[in-house]
């Protein structure tokens, strides 16, 4: 199981989207490192992929799911925080394989392009 940390990060009344290089836009997220808590893994990864500094305002709650990667299955656990833009230079981490990024309001999500469980996860931090 790889446990990971992300999030939904609103400024004003969008959220951050990050456009990977298969077309999808994903929430920032990834890998807790060794010693690290959920909390700064998910704060440091929305700084490494996008540049936004943010700040976590509450808990959202967590996904599972299961992925492909060469060829083999892995089972993935991210726990998600809402998250308020305090700064930061926007800058998708190209070598992660991220293209572009933008804010997005929920009516200008492009659910058409993004995982099902993220699309959820932003409606609970607009509701939260």
């Amino acid at each position: 199981m790889v446990i990971s940390a992300g999030g939904v990060v609103i400024s004003d009344t969008k959220v951050l989207l990050l456009l990977n290089n298969k077309g999808k836009w994903v929430l920032p997220k990834g890998h807790v490192e060794e010693n690290e808590s959920l909390r700064s893994a998910a704060v440091r990864e929305v700084r490494e992929e996008s540049g936004v500094e943010a700040r976590i305002q509450k808990k959202l709650g967590w996904i599972q799911y299961e992925f492909y990667h060469r060829g083999r299955s892995h089972n993935k656990k991210v726990l998600w925080f809402k998250m308020k833009k305090i700064g930061g230079q926007l800058a998708p981490l190209r070598q992660e394989g991220f293209v572009d990024l933008a804010f997005f309001t929920l009516e200008e999500l492009p659910t058409q392009q993004m995982h099902e469980n993220e699309v959820l996860m932003i409606k609970k931090a607009f509701d939260a």
